[in-house]
């Protein structure tokens, strides 16, 4: 099969990453993007600073895009974006939906505008089932966010393992996290050069999530 140029929607937490692994089995992932989202009281990406996402990609050894925008003007600067890739060749994006049809929904009318293609791996799989492969494949992910209406600050700094799999199971979270349950980090992946370095800091909430601070550590 002639493989194609993407760029890859890239959070920097399991699901990106899991979609990312699946997309380079045929293609050529050229560039990741990272929308950097404005709320008034932040500019995170995933609750995850610009260094650490750029720390990720080096460790891939594949450029990142990250671009600035507010929640209202989203759709136009994703479309801006993404054009202004087809000089490279790179018409079609990778993207980490499982059952979310809104977000696949928003995301799809954004492509389609721009001629752009849309290509979604895990979609409608058993969530269960990529999860297992996940752990099995090797990669490693620490959870750094929690909705506090669903999960307590405790489950901070916590590796998304098979026993934290089955605490979801019982409190009823979406064990996938894809409605804003939780969100975390990868620091290991088969496609890593190394692994990420990472130190905790101070336990924030904002706007409804226990936020944990992490950092790199330097050498």
């Amino acid at each position: 099969m002639e493989q194609n140029n993407l760029f890859c929607a890239w959070s920097g937490g399991h699901d990106s990453c899991l979609s990312l692994y699946h997309a380079l089995k045929t293609n050529q992932v050229k560039c990741l993007i990272a929308p950097l989202i404005d709320t008034g009281m932040t500019q995170k990406t995933n609750h995850l600073s610009p260094s650490l996402l750029r720390a990720q990609a080096d460790l891939l050894k594949i450029p990142l895009l990250i671009f600035n925008t507010s929640m209202d003007d989203f759709s136009e600067n994703y479309k801006q974006t993404i054009n202004s890739l087809k000089k490279y060749k790179i018409y079609c994006g990778v993207f980490p939906f499982i059952t979310n049809e809104e977000q696949k929904e928003l995301i799809e009318n954004i492509c389609t505008s721009q001629n752009i293609g849309t290509l979604t791996p895990l979609w409608r799989r058993d969530k269960e089932g990529i999860l297992s492969e996940f752990l099995e494949l090797g990669f490693k992910a620490k959870i750094i966010s929690v909705n506090e209406k669903y999960l307590t600050r405790d489950f901070l700094s916590r590796d998304l393992d098979k026993e934290i799999i089955e605490e979801f199971r019982v409190k009823k979270v979406d064990l996938f996290g894809e409605n804003g349950e939780f969100q975390t980090i990868i620091y290991q992946a088969p496609y890593f050069s190394d692994q990420l370095n990472l130190k905790d800091g101070d336990i924030n909430l904002k706007n409804g999530h226990w936020i944990l601070d992490i950092s790199l550590v330097q050498s």
